[in-house]
């Protein structure tokens, strides 16, 4: 085979060629001509006289013409090709003159293209290859970024989960678990509610499928989904959510939400609505309504003082996304683990886990060693002191939940009668640099708020008074209140000791006063020392606050 390059195009193009077509051309012509030959004199052994010679020479020319025409043809194109000078065959120029008056639009196949490199110098090879390999680097690269741009990943269903708790369950009942963090955990997934909160915490519908609110906000009716089912069978219907709640506020049962719905009755419209109806209008009471109902034909077989003494506050019956399964005691009684499956007619989206195991321990050591020996998946909480502690910290994911616990400091008129005064009140607030506080304390997490509601709450007002750090208010409002900046010297120190022991109240209330405060510039307001004492929980990040929060109160010369 040889390789050619098209003459009569206005670009570049590669033709390939067999030269054995040549030959082929070649026999054909022998064969017509011998064919030829051996038509005439068989004709001229068989036949005689003019007539026959005159016909025969007519109707062989016109047999003979394209023949001849052919071969003057290739006789020519022969005549135009030179001899090489590097001693190459004429065969090879012969085939590139005939490739170039083939057709212009024709493409090698795979076949061909093996014999490029006859005809590609080392340069334009190069050239070649460099474009293939950048031809495949960009669609690899491009069909990588499609794939990730487009994959999206989707949750497998089955499998199990094991987390690790401090503490231990009591009462998995939606009438006490607001009280205890683990029976609050599998609560929620044992029991439905009316609602609940959202992956963002906002408040949406779980049980309830629509619900509406009186002009006056004082009626709230709510219609119930239907086609829920108890674990162990039967419909959940509005006499279930209405026991539940008469339950709540029966004094009887000690429920801690029964508080919370003083003033509120309940009644049935039908067997799927139900309504609310309270003593006076209140924004936030839907968020009220996130607690587990309770299945009436049940508990109503259990007397109201001895619920607390129930098994099935133990192996309770719900309709949520989880059923009780089984429970693990040791030998004192304590329960170590708590399994849970899916409820396989749960009317909501089905839960991907098939099983949840809870293993229960004492401390967080232990909870932490747990994990290092992998005999949990996870842990529900784990304070920042121990998670150095964590072996293999790369192979977890920590999730860092904004949870409302508020660091706050609240005053007391009625032990320290200064604080009555508001423009005390302010000027200690006005003292107080809270991102100093945020940052010494090393509370990372911790978000600077300017009042007791946070930011996300619905009752949250952004229009309130901020006090952000200014001294020079504090020390305004102090003089203005009437407490004057006054100095203890070493000698007033000394004479306060033995003041200590006066038998006048008075003489001696003062010097125990000048003893506690020490030398140093301190306010005073007659014969009074302002004096603060500042009581806090025992947890780390709380009291280095407290002690952080005292210092400033102390640069505007009040004792902490």
């Amino acid at each position: 085979m040889t390789f050619a390059k098209g003459l009569k195009c206005n670009y570049l193009k590669f033709i390939f060629v067999d030269s054995s077509i040549i030959n082929k051309i070649r026999r054909i012509i022998n064969k017509a001509k011998l064919a030829l030959v051996n038509f005439y004199w068989l004709c001229r052994r068989h036949f005689s006289g003019t007539k026959f010679k005159n016909d025969l020479i007519k109707n062989g020319k016109q047999q003979i013409d394209p023949v001849r025409n052919m071969l003057r043809n290739l006789l020519r194109l022969g005549k135009n090709i030179t001899p090489p000078r590097n001693g190459i065959s004429n065969k090879v120029d012969l085939d590139k003159k005939l490739v170039c008056s083939l057709s212009q639009t024709r493409w090698p196949n795979c076949a061909q293209l093996k014999y490029i490199k006859r005809y590609l110098n080392v340069w334009e090879l190069r050239v070649v290859y460099s474009c293939l390999w950048l031809i495949l680097i960009s669609s690899l690269f491009l069909g990588t970024r499609f794939y990730l741009n487009h994959l999206q990943d989707l949750p497998a269903s089955g499998g199990e989960y094991s987390e690790g708790v401090v503490g231990a369950p009591k009462y998995i009942n939606p009438l006490y678990a607001s009280v205890n963090d683990v029976d609050s955990d599998i609560t929620s997934l044992v029991f439905s509610s009316l609602f609940k909160r959202g992956a963002s915490g906002e408040l949406i519908n779980d049980l309830a499928e629509s619900y509406a609110i009186s002009p006056d906000g004082k009626n709230y009716t709510i219609k119930i989904k239907t086609g829920v089912n108890w674990h162990n069978s039967g419909s959940l219907t509005a006499a279930d959510i209405i026991f539940t709640f008469n339950a709540i506020k029966d004094a009887q049962y000690k429920s801690p939400l029964r508080t919370s719905f003083s003033g509120v009755e309940i009644a049935a419209v039908d067997d799927q609505t139900i309504k609310f109806i309270l003593a006076e209008p209140y924004a936030a009471f839907l968020d009220l309504l996130i607690f587990g109902i309770l299945p009436q034909e049940s508990w109503q077989q259990v007397s109201p003082s001895a619920a607390s003494l129930a098994e099935l506050n133990l192996k309770p019956i719900g309709s949520g996304p989880y059923k009780f399964k089984s429970l693990v005691k040791d030998k004192s009684g304590n329960i170590r683990s708590y399994t849970l499956s899916k409820n396989e007619n749960y009317y909501g989206p089905m839960p991907y886990i098939d099983k949840i195991t809870f293993k229960f321990f004492a401390s967080f050591e232990e909870l932490t060693a747990a994990l290092n020996n992998n005999l949990v998946n996870g842990i529900s909480y784990l304070p920042d002191q121990f998670k150095n502690e964590i072996v293999a910290k790369d192979s977890l994911n920590f999730y860092q939940l904004s949870l409302p616990q508020l660091a706050i400091i609240f005053f007391n008129p009625k032990i320290n009668a200064a604080l009555a005064n508001k423009k005390v009140r302010q000027a200690l607030a006005y003292a107080l640099d809270k991102n100093q506080i945020i940052s010494q304390a090393k509370e990372q997490n911790a978000r600077l708020i300017d009042g007791p509601i946070i930011s996300a709450s619905f009752a949250y007002n952004a229009s309130i008074k901020k006090y952000n750090y200014d001294i020079a208010s504090a020390n305004k409002l102090l003089d203005e209140a009437g407490w004057k900046a006054v100095t203890i010297t070493e000698a007033d120190i000394d004479q306060a000791k033995v003041e200590v022991n006066s038998a006048d109240e008075a003489v001696r209330k003062k010097a125990e006063a000048k003893v506690l405060l020490g030398a140093g510039e301190w306010r005073a307001k007659g014969n009074d020392y302002f004096i603060i004492e500042l009581i806090t929980v025992e947890m780390p990040e709380y009291a280095k606050a407290a002690e952080i929060a005292a210092k400033f109160w102390q640069d505007i010369k009040v004792r902490t």
